[in-house]
């Protein structure tokens, strides 16, 4: 999901060439070093001088082996893999305010994040929901960000999936459901999620990648649709929410300008979501926080003397979920699970 030592590697990298002075337009932003501006300008400006405007992104391409010279040049290539590089790194966020990109010489402001700012950000709370009820929860505490998954950790034989050192979080085992009938196909449902999906978390957003067979459904602030269901590709890394954007709504909603926003992802195994199917008929659904921004919203529930915080109680009740999802319930006189229902993987 990360490259963390990928990412210790361009931090320390970009500091030395910033110190460097080598780079025009390459600076600090601040006395401090904790911003720096990156030179922006487009490849295709009349006064565009691939020596000089894409001397940096050059230099990373030359330093990651993939450009040597006697190579094509490829300045827009070689600027698209430090954009990236620089957007998937948990060392790095860009501030936004503090770009000028529609100036003679633009160029893009980055912030360094502190090692332990990327840690009230790594942190997730997991909450497993079977047929709507509340089934396990727990916090993660991995950096590198965890596996969701059936398997046992130091099994012999046991296959991994995803890098190794991500934190293993397993689905609470059925036993507890109630139905029989739920059992049983909750149970063929877990026969297709051995792959699980893998998380991570930090100051830019949620990433969740799907490896198991089964269909996984999701929402989230980040995701394209609102209004229909929303399925992960297998083997495809999906930004599913955008801390940055959160927090502008936050911001919003302290001037009065909007509702508390929504700060929970959910993830829906072997089930279209969101539809307009109650939550309580959802065999398996997950929800994912970051655990500092769902503590901003506690607070900013107990501020304006709001009732529908996301926090469980310790011994959910029947309609909890309707409680944490009130947006998407539509009713709440069907049965919990529906005998007849079908399941797609």
């Amino acid at each position: 999901m990360c490259d963390r030592n990928g990412g210790r590697r361009l931090r320390q990298w970009l500091i030395e060439q910033i110190d460097s002075g080598m780079y025009p337009g390459l600076i600090w932003e601040s006395d401090q070093k904790s911003m720096f501006r990156i030179p922006w300008k487009h490849a295709g400006k009349q006064d565009y001088n691939q020596e000089v405007d894409a001397s940096i992104f050059k230099a990373w391409a030359v330093f990651k082996g993939k450009f040597k010279e006697g190579d094509k040049a490829e300045p827009a290539t070689w600027k698209t893999r430090l954009r990236c590089a620089l957007n998937k790194s948990p060392d790095f966020e860009e501030v936004t305010d503090r770009s000028q990109l529609d100036i003679s010489e633009p160029y893009k402001v980055y912030r360094i994040v502190p090692e332990e700012e990327q840690k009230s950000f790594s942190q997730m709370v997991i909450s497993f929901y079977y047929g709507g009820k509340l089934v396990g929860q727990t916090t993660t505490t991995c950096p590198e960000g965890c596996r969701l998954s059936l398997g046992q950790p130091g099994l012999p034989g046991a296959k991994l999936y995803g890098p190794e050192g991500l934190e293993l979080v397993r689905f609470p085992p059925a036993d507890a459901i109630p139905s029989e009938r739920q059992r049983q196909v909750t149970r063929k449902l877990f026969g297709h999620l051995e792959r699980g999906v893998l998380l991570h978390s930090s100051c830019q957003g949620v990433l969740v990648k799907r490896l198991c067979q089964g269909r996984v459904f999701c929402s989230g602030n980040a995701v394209l649709c609102k209004d229909r269901p929303n399925k992960l590709e297998r083997d495809e890394v999906v930004k599913v929410f955008d801390t940055s954007q959160f927090f502008r709504e936050l911001q919003h909603f302290y001037n009065n300008q909007g509702r508390l926003p929504d700060s929970r992802v959910v993830l829906c195994f072997g089930e279209e979501f969101p539809d307009l199917t109650p939550l309580r008929s959802k065999l398996i659904l997950v929800q994912i926080e970051q655990l500092y921004v769902r503590q901003l919203v506690e607070e900013a529930g107990k501020s304006c003397g709001g009732g529908s915080l996301v926090q469980a109680p310790e011994e959910p009740q029947p309609d909890q979920v309707f409680r944490m999802f009130p947006d998407v319930c539509t009713s709440h006189q069907r049965p919990f699970f529906r005998e007849n229902q079908q399941i797609t993987v």
